[in-house]
């Protein structure tokens, strides 16, 4: 069996070098930790479309891009704009990812909030069957979840949805 191993080496002890058109080029590592405190999160506004919402899916609201971290997918989901992002974090809580991966997450999905991007950011853990190298699924590395979860169905209000072009799905 080939199985990923990973490990961490101190920077102190791995040597860099850098070569430019022949000739080597002094670098400096920083070896100490850099922390730098998180920026402020505003407040989580979730948005209820209202009696008159319709469904559109979630392709026609953001874009998503998705990848791993070991057996953990990750998915990042932006609004197209940022009106649109109070109802995407309405429809899409945690639970509601989970069920909607039920048949390949195993573990809990976390949710972030990347504030000043119009984002949210998604853990799904335990969905990529060891992950890498170490997995036998068509897409061990999750590079197919963000399009998966882009066909999700997200209530709007009816108006925004005729006012910015959608293909409602269909009523509430």
């Amino acid at each position: 069996m080939v199985r990923l191993f990973s490990f961490l080496q101190d920077k102190a002890d791995t040597p860099v070098a850098v070569e430019v058109d022949g000739k080597d080029v002094p670098v400096t590592v920083a070896t100490r930790e850099v922390r730098l405190d998180p920026p402020a999160t505003p407040p989580a506004d979730s948005r209820d479309a209202g009696p008159d919402a319709v469904k559109v899916r979630l392709v026609e609201l953001a874009w998503g891009r998705s990848g791993d971290k070991g057996d953990i997918a990750n998915i990042g989901i932006m609004a197209r704009k940022p009106d649109y992002l109070p109802y995407i974090r309405s429809a899409l809580t945690e639970d509601a990812v989970k069920t909607y991966f039920a048949h390949l997450c195993n573990g809990p999905v976390e949710r972030f909030d990347l504030p000043g991007s119009h984002a949210l950011n998604f853990l799904l853990h335990e969905s990529l069957g060891g992950g890498g190298i170490a997995s036998v699924r068509i897409d061990p590395q999750g590079k197919g979840f963000a399009q998966m979860l882009l066909d999700i169905e997200i209530p709007v209000p009816a108006k925004l949805a005729e006012n910015d072009g959608f293909h409602p799905v269909e009523r509430v």
